[in-house]
């Protein structure tokens, strides 16, 4: 009894959350029919209200997958598009890739990377060894901008990156 008590509980507080996660209405005409109503001009909308950023959760799904192979590539997305990009990385060593876009209004980047451990056999992870650190970038505006990721440690200014993957990026 207890546990299917819980169980509605639980149900409840997510269907709650799911309904104020909405922010807006759900017909997107209304605001506009208010607006001509009252006899004002629709405003020319934020380039931020015309895409939407995905839940910044592991599982995200990416449009475009990509690897270290994509160096000196053009990656062409629609506005809207995810790309990800996924690349080996051993921060128990210092490193780890950092990421620069030239227009950051073309493309943005969604949240902080996400580090995978290496797979290993049995339930010990296997300490020292590189995994893999993923992007996720979403093409926000038409445009080209240039994508570039470096592999360097973050306390050593100055000095070149150990790696680097650069890609140009067309969002139409």
């Amino acid at each position: 009894m207890f546990t299917r008590i819980t169980l509605t509980i639980i149900t409840l507080m997510l269907l709650v959350s799911l309904v104020g996660c909405g922010g807006k209405s759900a017909n997107p005409s209304s605001s506009n029919e208010n607006n001509s109503q009252s006899g004002a001009t629709p405003t020319e909308s934020n380039s931020a209200d015309n895409y939407q950023m995905l839940p910044l959760i592991s599982g995200k799904v990416a449009n475009v997958s990509l690897d270290a192979m994509a160096d000196g590539s053009t990656q062409q997305l629609k506005k809207g598009e995810v790309m990800s990009i996924t690349l080996e990385s051993n921060p128990s060593t210092g490193y780890s890739w950092f990421a620069t876009i030239s227009k950051p209004t073309v493309l943005v980047q969604m949240g902080d990377p996400q580090y995978q451990e290496p797979a290993s056999s049995g339930n010990t992870p296997i300490v020292g060894a590189a995994g893999t650190q993923t992007f996720y970038f979403q093409a926000a505006e038409t445009g080209t901008t240039t994508l570039t990721l470096d592999y360097k440690r973050s306390f050593e200014t100055n000095v070149a990156p150990e790696k680097s993957v650069s890609m140009t990026v067309e969002v139409k």
